[in-house]
């Protein structure tokens, strides 16, 4: 083959490759590399990000994550506004209270559709309704009834008209399935997850029932998933392929429910598989509610959110809802 054949060739075997690297998403690119500051400790409640690490939905996407454990002394929104992390997971209350501080985080999904609050006492301590609890001792997550799913407890009482000096308040110390319940020291629990405590408690037998706040109008996203906006604006393609990969885990987590529980011990191997397996199961309902797509957020709960916190004195006056969080990168093309 003489010099120019042999230049000819090669110019058509790079431009062949190029070709072939476009329509396959550019391999050769850099991956966007992206860290998640999670709510809490690992767990199965972030199954399908779990599910699209290890399924290679990221990958497909081009971006590499890290996810990081939350904790107490965690908060995933100054991670997020510090730029330690490109997305967080937060509560829907504290992303509007961001925003009257003129932080301007915005929530691009929600794990949970519908929130799993509920308040847990034994099926044969005559508790069926929000009216019962007056007379009653109730378990409550802070002393000062200041945590977030105290004042959700207080708005229930509120819209139900249930004086809330009927109740004896006792902060929890054991968190463990019934243990507050059946050693006598109160006769409810409320901000219990219907995800977790209740299911332990099904698992060692107890017949326990729930009162769902959602029931009562009490509804709160309890794990909005939330970057900047200034991040959404500047990186929308990346914030809409993430969310995709995202919500494609957790659509494999619901219909792979045992085989994704088991993903969540490589992130913590102290974890109870047969544990994770029952709360991925409970999960289901409320990640898939069958009236939208999952991940996507309703108005009407984020003006729930607002009400509450007016009534409450946490917010001062309200904003436009429509700044908080947004379905678009759930729905890029509508």
């Amino acid at each position: 083959m003489n010099k120019k054949l042999s230049h000819l060739f090669m110019l058509l075997t790079v431009t062949a490759s190029l070709i072939s690297a476009c329509a396959s998403g550019n391999p050769f690119a850099e991956n966007d590399k992206v860290n998640v500051q999670l709510s809490w400790f690992h767990s199965v409640e972030y199954a399908g990000f779990y599910a699209a690490l290890e399924n290679g939905y990221y990958a497909e996407e081009n971006i590499d994550v890290t996810l990081t454990g939350g904790g107490p002394t965690v908060d995933a929104l100054n991670e997020v506004n510090s730029g330690k992390a490109q997305f967080g997971i937060s509560t829907g209350d504290s992303l509007i209270i961001a925003r009257t501080k003129q932080q301007n985080l915005l929530a691009v999904a929600t794990l949970f559709r519908n929130t799993p609050l509920v308040v847990m006492s034994l099926d044969d301590g005559n508790i069926e309704k929000p009216e019962d609890l007056s007379g009653k001792t109730v378990g409550v997550i802070a002393p000062d009834l200041s945590t977030t799913w105290d004042i959700q407890f207080l708005a229930l009482l509120q819209r139900m008209d249930i004086d809330r000096e009927s109740i004896t308040f006792s902060a929890i110390e054991d968190y463990h399935g019934t243990n507050e319940i059946t050693s006598g020291k109160v006769d409810a629990l409320s901000g219990m997850f219907a995800t977790n405590e209740p299911v332990l408690a099904g698992m060692e037998g107890s017949q326990i029932n729930l009162i769902y706040y959602k029931d009562y109008g009490v509804d709160v996203y309890p794990n909005a998933l939330f970057v900047t906006e200034e991040f959404a604006t500047a990186n929308a393609d990346l914030v809409t392929r993430f969310v995709r990969a995202t919500l494609r885990g957790y659509q494999f987590a619901i219909e792979h429910p045992e085989e994704t529980a088991a993903f969540a011990l490589k992130y913590d191997e102290t974890l109870d598989l047969a544990f994770q397996q029952e709360v991925m199961k409970a999960q289901i309902p409320f990640i898939d509610t069958g009236d939208a797509p999952i991940g996507s957020m309703d108005e009407d709960v984020w003006n729930t959110t607002q009400e509450i916190l007016l009534d409450f004195g946490l917010i001062s006056e309200p904003i436009d809802i429509s700044t908080v969080y947004t379905n678009n990168f759930i729905n890029p093309n509508n």
